[in-house]
């Protein structure tokens, strides 16, 4: 059950310092391979053919030689371009240049003749279609990033230009239908994935990355706990030449258009810079090398409340938003010797922002915020022989938190004003900026053996063991008084509200931790120049300690992956692939440190017992604070929550899966007319079982003997009843042809079910699908039972029904390209991107009390609201579809040379929106609170039913009622420096 009173109660719980996090395991691959073949004219492998491989990327040469079967193999090669020379005494020499990205297998045929001037025939792969591998995966160069029109190059940024990948709740990446924390982030290796939310947990340099792979399907064993997609960015390593780059990048909201209803006078003509310098060298030539870049950025820009907020009635919503952050990276690449790597990849960022908005309703409510973070990295690659490889890294992610307002916790009248008509916080910001902050922090350590054999054809075999620590410390204080004042219907001209509940927080120390230990064979069989199996399987452990060091919750899965491949006429044109996998979802932090005090303060609610229909104000003095008016005896209890009390989880939880269904079809080609590239056709379908929820109201009972109260029991565990799945058709297309790139998607898709799982601010949050719907009542306040024991019972379709979850986009479509032309001016480069989406889907819902469904359901501590969705369903109505045009320009020239080397000048200006198009996205959707009662209730005269009381729009139902209501208006960006 989605409760409007319980949500609330989790927003504050999670805005920043959130309710727990998300334990997620893998290394991942951050290199790439080249398996190769020699042969005769007639078929047969030629073997001791020198094969040597060199790259800019690459610490001196890898030399091989071709076995007996003409076969070769590199593995754990930087990506990058790569230059192939073969040589064999009597045979032709042949020499060819191939990029190879982030965890690709590039997979030339070399058919070589020994009469002089024969001409070497080459069946090579496009690195786009592996033949081998069934994963669906997009691998992306920031550098040709860079010439589209995008505002930055973050993982997100490029994640979204990706089939199947949508903005999701809370604006963060949703990868085909798995909640936002369902993804895997990792930078060199490392994992980065936030511990609250499960996104990205670390500020990056955008310059300092050099390629970023997006795997969204047929994921392989070797990546646990991840049921949507990972994210696999790898940072620049530096060369045997010195490159680097100065980049200033500025925006200013008066160089841009304005939205409808944007006052133009109200936005401040304020420059905002971001400065990156990069540098990257030698050492020592081919033995050492290293990169390094600095970033620093002072935002400073117009903002406005959301617009549902009161104080954007009396214009009282702009204000100047102001953010200093600075970042650091470094990398080191260590060439042992010719078959051992060291690499250490390090980074940090502190973060100061002026004014964040959490739910805030007027300026006032606005808090500063400030946020550090660091990585460190470090991996050792090593090749012991022609079929016998290892990847051992270990490292480390840091985060710190740190919100709330200054004012003096100890006057009552300081605290936030919570408006259930609204949503939005009202006199004072939440948080407390005095409590010691949330500290977010993972130790990872992961190992990879790769074994090359034949049996039935070739084999490339993976073993692999992966651990995760959590460690999350949180007081999660959420206000500076220890108290917030719920109302209704605040005026925020008035200054005035109805009085509601007043919630009381106890916040606590220590330090919680999830432990998950993985171990996968993940298996990749040629039978032959058609046919490739692959065969995965991971196991994974989760355990979960409290701050107090007990054992909270130990949980273990086996995830099966199985896949094949077929090439149809063996010449990598038209390739089949299939594949079922079963991924296991992490057993999230966020629910396992609900029985710890780690992000979870304990909250009592108690209610106003004065007048419930008269305004009062709220200034200091006002009766609506004496805490008198709130008496905190049990029978006054309006929600209650201790999660060292009423919390427990399930002896039994099982780790949550997802099971897919994978089918595709992709065709290479290589024309006069198109260029090289290649198209896809891909079909999903995923369906989720044993997620986790929470029940509450028939398991049982706890006394809180200081609050002389008994709780009802909330109880974690894997749910019968929630759903969510996904299906979606994908096609994909790519093609470069001289100076023209081209690549788009478009994808058609479903996301359904019952269970979101998650909020804009509440990660793991569950939906209490059975939480209250049956409750078990010991004495009765209906008239017709009471004071007699009796079952509450309702139907969860009122407040959790089944249908479009957020995410929803039947239709989207992303379209790049890019053209560049030289002249006697340097090179100028233009960038296009296209951006089309359906329309979101939203419900249309309202506040109800549990007492207006059931009288009894009002004294359990259920909390003050309910929502209550129209019609039972979830979903049914659809905003306006938006399209946008995005424009790049850059244009680079010549400066000097020093020592052989171009110093170049260049200047970039994108705009987005090039048209301007002023589209509606959306409208106000705001319902009256439900009117009436419960059945039982003494008052009920047969037609006064408050669950089937006629819905009434809010007064500005329907309307735009603010600028966030359009889409963003036309917008420039300019970034100018010197690259070398």
């Amino acid at each position: 059950m989605q409760m409007h009173r319980y949500f609330n109660q989790l927003g504050r719980i999670g805005a920043i310092i959130a309710v727990g996090s998300v334990s997620l395991i893998a290394q991942g691959t951050q290199t790439c391979t080249i398996t190769g073949e020699v042969l005769e004219s007639n078929g047969a492998g030629i073997a001791g053919v020198t094969v040597r491989l060199t790259s800019p990327n690459l610490q001196g040469a890898r030399v091989l030689a071709s076995d007996e079967k003409g076969r070769f193999i590199a593995r754990l090669l930087p990506p990058g371009v790569y230059t192939i020379e073969l040589t064999k005494t009597g045979y032709n020499a042949f020499k060819t240049t191939e990029k190879i990205g982030i965890d690709q297998n590039y997979q030339p045929r070399f058919t070589m003749a020994k009469t002089v001037g024969a001409v070497v025939e080459v069946v090579a792969t496009n690195t786009a279609v592996d033949k081998t591998d069934v994963k669906t995966a997009s691998n992306y160069s920031l550098d040709n990033v860079d010439q589209l029109p995008t505002t930055n190059r973050t993982m997100e940024t490029v994640a979204l230009l990706t089939p199947g990948v949508v903005s999701g709740v809370g604006g963060r990446v949703q990868i085909r239908g798995a909640m936002t924390s369902g993804n895997l982030y990792l930078v060199d290796g490392q994992n980065v994935a936030d511990n609250a939310y499960g996104n990205r947990g670390v500020r990056m340099i955008d310059d300092a990355v050099e390629e970023m792979q997006v795997i969204t399907g047929a994921i392989s064993a070797e990546y646990g706990s991840v049921d949507g997609g990972v994210m696999n960015a790898v940072t620049r390593s530096g060369g045997n030449t010195f490159t680097g780059q100065w980049r200033e990048e500025l925006s200013n909201p008066q160089w841009n258009a304005v939205q409808p209803m944007q006052n133009r006078a109200a936005i401040t003509n304020q420059l905002s810079e971001q400065k990156t310098f990069s540098l990257g060298g030698y050492i020592l030539k081919d033995r050492l090398w290293f990169s390094g870049s600095y970033f620093r950025t002072s935002v400073n820009t117009s903002s406005s409340l959301g617009s549902g907020a009161l104080g954007t009635i009396a214009g009282n919503s702009n204000y100047n938003y102001n953010r200093e952050e600075i970042r650091r990276q470094l990398k080191l690449t260590w060439l042992i010797n010719q078959n051992h790597t060291l690499v250490y990849a390090w980074q940090n960022s502190q973060n100061a922002e002026n004014l964040r908005d959490y739910s805030a309703g007027e300026l006032a409510s606005l808090i500063p915020q400030t946020y550090k973070d660091s990585l460190y990295n470090v991996a050792l690659r090593s090749v012991w022989s022609s079929n016998l490889t290892s990847d051992l890294r270990f490292g480390q992610k840091k985060q710190t938190y740190g919100a709330g307002p200054s004012v003096d916790g100890s006057q009552i009248a300081n605290s936030p004003i919570y408006d259930d008509a609204t949503g939005y916080y009202y006199n004072h910001g939440i948080f407390n900026a005095n409590d010691g902050g949330d500290h977010r922090d993972n130790h990872t350590i992961n190992a990879k053996v790769s074994l090359f054999w034949d049996a039935a054809g070739s084999h490339a075999t993976d073993f692999g063991a992966d651990y995760y620590e959590g460690i999350r410390r949180s007081r999660n204080e959420q206000t500076s008084t220890g108290y917030i004042l719920e109302v209704d219907a605040f005026s925020y001209a008035a200054r005035t509200g109805i009085p509601v509940a007043m919630w009381v927080y106890e916040s606590g120390a220590g330090e919680a931790k999830t432990k998950t230990t993985g171990v996968y064979l993940n298996d990749k069989w040629t039978v032959n120049n058609k046919l490739a199996f692959q065969i995965g399987l991971r196991y994974d452990k989760y355990k979960a300690e409290s701050d107090t060091g007990i054992t909270t919750v130990s949980a273990n899965g086996f995830s099966p992956r199985l896949g094949l491949k077929y090439d149809i006429l063996g010449d990598a044109q038209w390739v089949l692939g299939a594949s079922w996998a079963r991924y296991n979802s992490a057993v999230a932090e966020g629910i396992t440190t609900q029985v710890t005090r780690q992000g979870n303060p304990k909250e009592i609610d108690y209610y106003w017992t004065g007048d419930p229909n008269t305004a009062l104000p709220v200034a200091p003095g006002s009766d609506i604070w004496n805490l008198a008016k709130y008496p905190q005896t049990a029978a006054n209890v309006a929600w209650y929550g201790n999660p060292s009390l009423n919390v427990k989880l399930s002896n039994d939880l099982k780790a949550p899966h997802v099971d897919e269904t994978q089918l595709s079809a992709a065709y290479s080609f290589k024309s006069d007319l198109f260029g090289t590239g290649a198209v896809k056709l891909t079909y999903v379908n995923k369906e989720w079982h044993d997620l986790l929820d929470y029940q509450q109201g028939n398991m049982g009972t706890v006394t809180d003997t200081a609050a002389a109260f008994t709780a009802y029991m909330k109880v974690w565990g894997n749910s019968s009843v929630a759903k969510r799945k996904y299906h979606d058709l994908e096609l994909d297309a790519q093609a470069q042809k001289g100076t023209w790139s081209f690549a788009g998607n478009i994808t058609w898709a479903r996301t359904e079910g019952n269970y979101e799982g998650e909020g804009s601010s509440t990660p793991a949050r569950g939906e209490g699908l059975q939480a209250w719907t049956t409750t078990n009542i010991a004495s009765s306040h209906a008239a017709a039972t009471l004071g007699q024991p009796r079952t509450v019972s309702f139907s969860p379709d009122i407040t959790s029904p089944y249908g479009a979850l957020t995410g929803n986009v039947p239709l989207r479509m992303r379209m790049t390209g890019s053209y560049y032309h030289d002249s006697a001016y340097g090179r100028t480069t233009w960038g296009l991107i296209y951006r089309f989406d359906s329309g979101a889907h939203y419900s249309l819902t309202r506040n109800i009390t549990p007492g207006q469904i059931d009288v009894d359901l009002a004294y359990v501590g259920a909390g003050t609201n309910f929502t209550q969705y129209y019609g039972n369903q979830r979903g049914q109505f659809v905003a306006p579809a938006s399209a946008f045009m995005d424009l790049s320009i850059t244009q680079d020239w010549q400066l000097a040379k020093v020592k052989g080397t171009p110093v170049k000048a260049f200047v970039k200006m994108v705009i987005t929106n090039v048209w301007n198009h002023q589209q509606i996205l959306g409208w106000n959707t705001t319902m009256n609170k439900a009117t009436g009662v419960a059945a039982n209730s003494s008052s009920y005269n047969g037609s006064n039913l408050a669950v089937n009381s006629a819905w009434v729009p809010g007064s500005s139902f329907g309307k735009q009622t603010g600028s966030s209501n359009f889409g963003a208006a036309r917008s420039f960006f300019l970034s100018a420096g010197v690259r070398f």
